[in-house]
């Protein structure tokens, strides 16, 4: 190996390694050293460069690099199968993240484990697809090797759940949980799961261990006057787009904006990573609901929107999906540009 490479391969594996600690600086710098031993056109730092770029949120600028790392067939399969899950992720763009996982799959040096991690994402694109055996099939398929790892635990939860399979659900998703403790997403899996299978109460146990991983003990910035004027006329503009029917049932509520959800709102039932909380009492058993107030959290809302109207889309969607829960109005259909009432 030569100078160059084997510097190429130490600023990767320093950069890569800062990323997954979060040292999105330290990460900058092993890129720029990266591109300088192996070009910036170099697969293997192209994927660096939209790793890091994903991580520091411009979602297409990172997948503009990851489809150029997998464009040029490089023979190392985690290049594919990051590219594959920021598909799913960023993009829900099913359809090329099965090609991507299959461009991996066909490596002629392809690993054990790396078979898993392919196999096991075909399993999460057939769930998204809603082909709920299919998905099934592939979990069973994935081997020994990852069926104690949080990623496969928390795919079969989702898959059992979708099948009819709560209680299985659950236990899958307290596994992945258990697993790997402080990663909140998995907590918030299971206190979702639980909701689904009508444990409420287990559910905002957990939703509360959900809130105190996400803030970690550190305070929100204070929502500004400014901040809160422009979320509250959004929210008005998104309520005013509805169809009259939707819009009389909000009508009276005030609106109001938080940096974030609060403790006791979370053991009151709601959800922390909401964009839009409804507080009042839910409509439930053939008792109508009783909508109190709207509340804005703005962390939630603002995260990673590009613009004004990425964030007025997220309302809408959020207001939408309130009155779906709040008022048990499962029937909604959300149109391209109406909601269906």
């Amino acid at each position: 190996m030569s100078d160059d490479a084997r510097r190429l391969d130490e600023a990767l594996s320093h950069g890569l390694a800062a990323l997954d600690e979060g040292r999105l600086d330290e990460a900058d710098d092993a890129l720029e050293r990266a591109r300088k031993y192996g070009g910036e056109n170099h697969p293997r730092v192209l994927h660096l460069a939209g790793l890091l770029a994903l991580a520091e949120g411009d979602t297409e600028r990172g997948l503009g690099y990851l489809m150029q790392a997998t464009d040029q067939g490089p023979s190392h399969a985690e290049i594919y199968l990051d590219c594959a899950e920021a598909l799913l992720i960023a993009r829900d763009d099913v359809d090329e993240a099965e090609v991507v996982v299959r461009q991996a799959l066909d490596l002629p040096e392809l690993t054990e484990r790396e078979r898993c991690e392919a196999t096991l994402t075909l399993a999460q694109i057939r769930l998204d697809r809603m082909d709920v055996d299919g998905a099934m099939a592939l979990l069973d398929a994935v081997g020994c090797e990852l069926e104690e790892h949080p990623a496969y635990l928390s795919t079969k939860s989702a898959a059992l759940l979708a099948a009819g399979r709560g209680d299985e659900a659950v236990e899958a998703a307290r596994k992945a949980a258990e697993v790997d403790p402080n990663d909140p997403d998995f907590w918030y899996q299971l206190a979702l799961t639980l909701q689904e299978v009508g444990r409420e109460d287990e559910a905002v146990e957990v939703m509360e261990k959900v809130w105190r991983l996400d803030t970690a003990g550190e305070p929100a910035e204070p929502v500004t006057p400014e901040e809160s004027a422009l979320l509250v006329d959004l929210t008005e503009q998104a309520i005013a787009d509805l169809p009259d029917p939707l819009m009389r049932l909000l009508a009276p509520a005030p609106i109001a904006t938080q940096a974030r959800a609060t403790l006791e709102q979370v053991r009151a039932g709601l959800d922390p990573r909401s964009d839009v909380l409804f507080e009042g009492t839910p409509a439930r058993d053939g008792v109508p609901a009783k909508l109190e107030r709207i509340v804005v959290l703005r962390d939630h809302v603002t995260e990673g929107a590009a613009s004004e109207d990425d964030v007025a889309s997220s309302l809408l969607y959020a207001v939408v999906d309130g009155i779906r829960t709040f008022f048990g109005r499962s029937d909604l259909v959300f149109g391209e540009a109406t909601v269906d009432a």
